[in-house]
C-alpha cells in the first residue's frame, strides 16, 4: 500500500509543479508578449493613390461605412475601451456583458466604439466570436479599433479584421491595403445622405523598439498620409478619431495643467517619439477631437491646440484595476445642427449599482 500511495503523492507533485509552471508562463505571456513592427516612421515605403479619395467608392469597397441621423438630431456614441476579455476563473467577463447591457438600456446609444484592447487571449478569435456574437443579441451597432493586446498569441489582427465581416452589426474595416495597421476606415455620420461628421479609426500597434529601450508604438507616415487624403476628399467635415495609445500630446496637454478629470496611472504611456499626426490634424483644421484607452486608471479631457483630447475610463475586469478608479463607460453625444459640439458623460459601476 506504501509504494502506490508514494507514487501517487509524487505524481500529484509532479502534476502541480506542471501546472504552476504553465501558469507562470500564461501570466507572463499575456503581461509581457509585444508585437514589434519590422520598419520605422523613416524607413516605411508606401504609394499614395493617384485619385483623390471618395467617400462612396470607399463605402462600397467595404473600407467605410455610413449612418444616419437619428430624426431628434442627436447622434449617441457609447464608448468603452479595454475589456481585456480572457478566459480563466477570474476573467468575470460576465460582469462586463452587464454593464455593457445596462449600459444600452440607460443610454440607448446610436453606436458603440470600442479603442482597443478589447481581447486579452491566447485564443482571441474565439472570444471576438463570443462578443461580436453579444452584441448582435443585442442588436447593437458597434465599431473597433486594435489596442496593443489585440492581434496577439494564437491569432493576429488580419484574422481577427477578417472574422468580423461575418457580423452584420460590426461596422469594421481592415482598411486600405497601402496603409499600415488593420483598423484604419472611417464611418459617416449622415443627414438625409450627407455627410455630417465622420468617425476616424486608426490602428495604434503595439510596441517597437527606441534608441533607449522599448515602449509603445506610434501612428505610421502611410497612416498620416492616408489621414490627410481622407480629410482632403470630405472637404471640411468634422472629424471624431479614436485609437488606443494615446498621441504624445495627450502627456503635454496634462502635465501643462489645462486638463480636468482623473490621471491615476504612474504616468501617461504615449509613444516615444512624436511622428506627426496632431500637426496634421491641427494644420488641416478639420478634426475637432481625440479618444483613446490604454491607461486604465485615467479618465480626463482637456483642448491643445483647439483639439479636445479625451482619455477614456477603462471597463476591464481581466487586467489592471484599482478599487479607487470604478470601471466604467462614456457617452458622446453628437449634434447634427452643430457638427463641432460634443457633450461627454462617463457612467460607473458605481453610478449603476453594479
Amino acid at each position: 500500500m506504501k509504494k502506490p500511495l508514494q507514487i501517487a503523492l509524487h505524481l500529484l507533485a509532479l502534476l502541480i509543479l506542471v501546472l504552476g509552471i504553465t501558469t507562470y508562463f500564461i501570466i507572463d505571456g499575456l503581461t509581457n508578449t509585444k508585437i514589434y513592427e519590422d520598419v520605422s516612421w523613416d524607413t516605411e515605403q508606401f504609394e499614395l493613390p493617384d485619385h483623390p479619395y471618395s467617400l462612396d467608392r470607399a463605402i462600397e469597397e467595404n473600407k467605410a461605412f455610413s449612418l444616419e441621423y437619428p430624426e431628434n438630431g442627436e447622434f449617441t456614441i457609447l464608448w468603452a475601451t479595454d475589456f481585456h476579455l480572457r478566459r480563466g476563473p477570474f476573467a468575470n467577463r460576465d460582469k462586463l456583458y452587464e454593464l455593457l447591457k445596462k449600459a444600452f438600456e440607460e443610454t440607448n446609444p446610436d453606436l458603440t466604439v470600442i479603442t482597443g484592447d478589447l481581447l486579452f487571449s491566447f485564443n482571441g478569435l474565439l472570444l471576438l466570436q463570443e462578443f461580436a456574437s453579444f452584441m448582435e443579441e443585442q442588436d447593437q451597432y458597434w465599431a473597433y479599433c486594435f489596442g496593443n493586446h489585440d492581434g496577439q498569441y494564437r491569432y493576429d489582427r488580419e484574422a481577427l479584421g477578417n472574422l468580423l465581416m461575418e457580423y452584420p452589426h460590426a461596422l469594421f474595416s481592415r482598411g486600405e491595403s497601402w496603409v499600415r495597421g488593420e483598423s484604419d476606415y472611417i464611418i459617416s455620420l449622415d443627414h438625409e445622405g450627407v455627410p455630417v461628421q465622420a468617425l476616424v479609426f486608426l490602428d495604434s500597434h503595439d510596441h517597437r523598439i527606441y534608441e533607449d529601450g522599448d515602449g509603445p508604438d506610434y501612428i505610421y507616415p502611410s497612416q498620416i498620409a492616408w489621414y490627410r487624403w481622407m480629410t482632403q476628399g470630405l472637404q471640411g467635415v468634422p472629424l471624431y478619431a479614436f485609437f488606443h495609445i494615446p498621441l504624445p500630446e495627450y502627456r503635454l496637454m496634462w502635465e501643462s495643467g489645462v486638463g480636468t478629470g482623473v490621471q491615476n496611472d504612474k504616468k501617461i504611456n504615449v509613444p516615444w517619439e512624436n511622428t506627426g499626426l496632431f500637426s496634421a490634424m491641427v494644420e488641416d483644421g478639420s478634426t475637432v477631437a481625440t479618444f483613446s484607452g490604454h491607461d486604465h486608471l485615467n479618465d480626463f479631457t482637456g483642448f491643445w491646440e483647439g483639439i479636445s483630447l479625451n482619455a477614456g475610463r477603462s471597463a476591464s475586469y481581466g487586467s489592471y484595476g484599482s478599487n479607487d478608479h470604478p470601471k466604467g463607460v462614456t457617452t458622446i453625444t453628437l449634434q447634427r445642427d452643430n457638427p463641432r459640439f460634443f457633450a461627454r458623460q462617463t457612467y460607473t459601476v458605481d453610478d449603476w449599482n453594479l
